[in-house]
């Protein structure tokens, strides 16, 4: 039977202990109170069982013999989930004493909402935005991303505000899971947009609530190639992200007329300043080069 008013905590990861073990230390100190358990999706190469270190989180280390990558990892852990909110977030951002509560109030307190995201700030820089929501920009299917790199501005946080995507972390009802039947495991990396679509299709609200932070250990701007860390660091996941992208432009735009054409146009604006990152800052340039131009072929390819 379905636990009621409590929340499975779902963690992807792929070589990543520390950061994991940085995450569950912050779930810990400020999530306990209202977590049942945690579930930690691991595709490493050489997994690192966290459970015994937490035994009061309750973890659940779900090894996996192979590289799935983020939307089949949350897919398999949300569906071993028996509760009714799942807390999904990546293995590289920490919480603090009002996330859980903050974004379990917005969605506890509107039975029309299915999700709700946490806005989230840089971790190195707590002051710094990385993104409060991810809506649509004025009717366009372009995503607006409130905030972004600039300093936290109070006039825009302790809202509930819309969102057409859910990056980093988001509070889902299990419910408005089975009905649209998870994350599209197409799209290897970005499924999130998708998935904040497919829920309003049902008749889900989706939001972001800027008064609950997640922050992400990332390298904040600055330096050359910041804007690529995760991609210079993990060659293999270039090649899907770059697709799925893609696959998105296919799903929002494919039955117009040339919307191949608009889609390698758009694709300029991150393809060429990404692989100059890589090349400047990945420690495997060649893979990471020959990884982005792979999916893009294979974006190209795929179409819808």
């Amino acid at each position: 039977m379905m636990q009621k008013t409590r929340i499975t905590i779902v963690i992807p990861t792929h070589e990543r202990p520390e950061k994991v073990r940085a995450l569950l230390d912050s779930i810990r100190r400020y999530g306990a109170g209202k977590i049942d358990s945690v579930i930690v999706v691991d595709d490493s190469s050489d997994p690192s069982d966290l459970a015994s270190e937490f035994p009061d989180l309750r973890v659940e280390h779900l090894r996996l013999p192979r590289r799935v990558f983020i939307s089949r990892a949350k897919n398999l852990g949300w569906r071993r989930v028996r509760t009714e909110y799942v807390f999904f977030i990546d293995d590289d951002n920490v919480i603090d004493c009002g996330t859980i509560d903050g974004v379990y109030a917005a969605i506890s307190g509107d039975a029309a909402i299915g999700a709700v995201m946490p806005s989230v700030m840089y971790k190195a820089k707590p002051d710094l935005v990385w993104v409060y929501a991810t809506p649509f920009r004025g009717g366009s299917m372009k995503l607006d991303l409130l905030g972004r790199n600039l300093p936290r501005d109070p006039r825009l946080e302790n809202r509930l505000v819309e969102t057409d995507a859910l990056p980093n972390a988001s509070i889902i009802r299990r419910e408005a899971l089975e009905g649209v039947g998870g994350f599209d495991e197409r799209l290897i990396i970005n499924s999130s947009m998708d998935l904040a679509l497919r829920l309003k299709s049902k008749g889900w609200k989706v939001r972001a609530y800027t008064g609950a932070f997640t922050y992400h250990d990332v390298e904040p701007p600055g330096k050359l190639g910041w804007w690529a860390t995760h991609g210079a660091a993990d060659p293999e996941r270039v090649r899907y992200e770059i697709r799925d992208w893609f696959i998105i432009m296919g799903i929002l735009y494919g039955a117009h007329r040339f919307y191949k054409l608009r889609a390698v146009a758009e694709s300029t604006r991150f393809v060429i300043p990404n692989g100059l990152a890589y090349v400047v800052r990945g420690p495997s340039r060649r893979k990471a080069v020959a990884s982005l131009v792979r999916g893009y072929v294979e974006g190209l390819l795929t179409g819808r």
